[in-house]
């Protein structure tokens, strides 16, 4: 039994070990730092963010020889390279970016950022849209429920053979209440839904 364990915890620490040595990086330097790193084929649109940044490493297939990388960053040409990887697991390159000094370029740059911007300025409208339209519809609930007690107590009102003294009175004061509360739920339900509506609006103009 015990040579059956040592059997078995050698041959995962060799499995784990080829593992490690059958796995490519390649460790991803650019000069400035920051540079967005879009990996495949050029995007048609810098709009969408990458997911990663210089410094940054890549994990590849054994069977990987060459990476396409894309670099981003403002005020710098972007710039699309296929890196030839080398036989060994692990690989570096540093790329030194070229300024940018066409005018048209950087004017491309500066939209892009504004159109990043005009979509997280979306994104928070969006969600800021959602607390409002969650609201009204608690507000229409309660709405519901305060109409539902009205008719409740109009019924026991209505059923009343005694029709004075306080318990009469408290009726129709509960019945006046709950009709008015539940206008008031309905009207804020309304308000809560047009401030959602205009929030909703909003986003969609500022993501798309």
């Amino acid at each position: 039994m015990k040579l059956w364990i040592l059997f078995c915890f050698i041959f995962c620490l060799t499995a784990n070990i080829f593992a490690a040595d059958s796995t490519k990086t390649l460790r991803i330097s650019t000069w400035p730092a920051g540079a967005e790193i879009y990996l495949g084929n050029r995007p048609e649109s810098f709009i969408q963010n990458a997911e990663m940044h210089s410094p940054d490493s890549i994990s590849l297939s054994p069977n990987d020889s060459t990476v396409r990388v894309t670099f981003f960053k403002p005020g710098y040409a972007d710039t699309t390279l296929d890196i030839h990887l080398k036989s060994q697991t692990k690989n570096f390159v540093w790329i030194e970016l070229q300024e940018e000094s066409d005018l048209d370029k950087l004017e491309w740059q500066e939209a892009i950022l504004n159109k990043r911007e005009n979509r997280r300025t979306g994104k928070l409208l969006f969600f800021a849209g959602t607390i409002p339209l969650a609201l009204s519809g608690t507000f229409f609930g309660l709405a519901e429920w305060k109409f539902h007690q009205a008719d409740d107590t109009r019924k026991k009102i209505d059923n009343s053979l005694i029709r004075e003294g306080k318990h009469f009175q408290q009726l129709q004061k509960d019945f006046h209440d709950d009709k008015k509360s539940g206008r008031n739920f309905r009207t804020a339900a309304f308000v809560s839904l047009g401030i959602s509506a205009a929030l909703l609006g909003a986003a969609a103009v500022f993501y798309f």
